[in-house]
């Protein structure tokens, strides 16, 4: 059974910044503004041999609401995970995939269709989950008899807050199944969200074969990737950097 979540929201400077979701003064839509802070991303996603056309709905990355909340608007590093994957969709298919810190969903839509068995997507902060869930309904909408054969059913939203606790909670609550592949894009913004993220993943990836997926692109704070490799060493999480894709880290088990 889904446990239920928590009104959270996660700011550029930090986490769960409680004055942020109770201060109505400055809500997420301004409507008698001078521009309209929505905007919409169009991605064309390789599918094969075909393309497919994705519409997300969020807001300007200067506006407002991405001060108050960094999941709302689509980060470079989401769309360069998503080129990484269609590069590499065998790393997908038939595959059980879980994306933390999802944001608008670009990731995970693209990862169900390259052929993910099951996406799992995940976000902390509950006003992100909101938006995500309208992507991935507009998205991934029943086709049938379209000649579209991907089975929409396999696609979820669900709230993760990191760490190991709640990421045991969370794996209790998902019939205690892990993950082969966890995805993340522009994840990580203060020290202090390094360990919980590499403690939720250790908890959550599979053994001993899982991979963890991480795409940066804004080093926050000055954070070198040598620093998050050392951490998740001590977890028994093995980096590798992918020469060919920049930005792009790839999180394997030591094998003993």
């Amino acid at each position: 059974m889904d446990q239920q979540e928590t009104e959270w929201t996660e700011a550029p400077d930090g986490w769960g910044d409680d004055d942020a979701v109770k201060d109505e003064s400055s809500g997420y839509l301004d409507l008698f503004g001078n521009s309209d802070p929505r905007e919409h991303f169009i991605y064309k996603i390789n599918v094969g041999n075909d393309t497919k056309s994705m519409l997300l709905h969020g807001f300007k990355l200067d506006s407002n609401e991405t001060d108050r909340s960094t999941g709302v608007t689509l980060w470079q590093a989401a769309p360069r995970l998503s080129e990484y994957l269609q590069a590499h969709s065998d790393l997908l298919l038939q595959k059980r995939v879980l994306e933390v810190g999802a944001g608008l969903g670009l990731c995970g839509i693209t990862s169900l269709w390259l052929g993910a068995e099951e996406v799992t997507m995940t976000d902390g902060d509950s006003h992100v989950l909101k938006q995500m869930r309208e992507n991935v309904s507009s998205n991934c909408k029943s086709t049938r008899g379209d000649g579209d054969d991907i089975d929409h059913s396999k696609i979820t939203c669900r709230q993760l807050l990191w760490g190991t606790v709640h990421a045991q909670n969370f794996f209790e609550s998902n019939g205690q199944q892990h993950y082969d592949v966890i995805l993340g894009a522009d994840v990580i913004y203060t020290e202090s969200s390094i360990e919980p993220l590499l403690d939720t993943v250790a908890c959550l990836l599979q053994k001993p074969d899982g991979i963890f997926v991480l795409s940066r692109h804004n080093k926050w704070f000055s954070i070198e990737n040598d620093m998050i490799i050392k951490l998740a060493k001590k977890r028994h999480l093995n980096c590798t950097v992918d020469a060919e894709s920049e930005g792009i880290l790839t999180f394997h088990w030591d094998v003993v």
